[in-house]
């Protein structure tokens, strides 16, 4: 599982010549960074010094714990749903084949969602933050804000429909907005 590989091992997985982890995987951690580097920065903007805003600190911590261990496995997800493309290629099996496409599409454009969901609560976070953390809330937007670009990059080899494609153009747009809030 890629959650449990230390940095430089999976920076080496993925500088390697496999097919997996790749570029899907990498934006995966790099939302998950953008989750806890937001979430650290809501820990500190809670509790005496923080009354008026330390129970959302917390609840905003909670939910970007959550957003990272699932990026995490969004990360393990988008290279199982790329194996099982190669397998059923070699097998020619068309049923396993769509299957594995339609999973492809789908991890990237879960991803890209996420992204833009928590990036827009931490720019919605930003006022209220303890203003020591203040760059590492911008920090983790700009992660969040990089991986969802990379995952849109992802989703766009895989050849979403025209559905799925302006869904995804309007959480790349979202992405803009929040990144606009942290370059202020």
């Amino acid at each position: 599982m890629i959650g449990d590989t230390a940095v430089a091992a999976l920076v080496a997985s993925l500088a390697a010549r496999a097919p997996t982890p790749g570029g899907g995987a990498a934006a995966a951690v790099a939302a998950a960074l953008g989750c806890a580097a937001g979430a650290m920065a809501a820990r500190y903007t809670s509790g005496a010094k923080f009354p008026a805003v330390s129970a959302q600190a917390e609840a905003l911590a909670a939910t970007l714990d959550a957003a990272a261990a699932a990026c995490l496995l969004a990360a393990d997800a988008d290279a199982e749903a790329y194996a099982a493309g190669g397998v059923a290629r070699k097998a020619k099996d068309a049923g396993a084949l769509a299957t594995a496409e339609t999973r492809a599409r789908a991890v990237p454009a879960d991803l890209l969602a996420a992204c833009a969901r928590h990036a827009a609560g931490l720019a919605a976070f930003l006022p209220a933050c303890n203003p020591h953390l203040a760059s590492d809330v911008k920090v983790g937007i700009h992660l969040l804000a990089g991986g969802g670009r990379a995952a849109w990059q992802t989703l766009l080899v895989n050849q979403p429909d025209e559905v799925a494609r302006r869904g995804a153009e309007a959480h790349l747009a979202a992405l803009v907005t929040a990144e606009a809030t942290a370059m202020a």
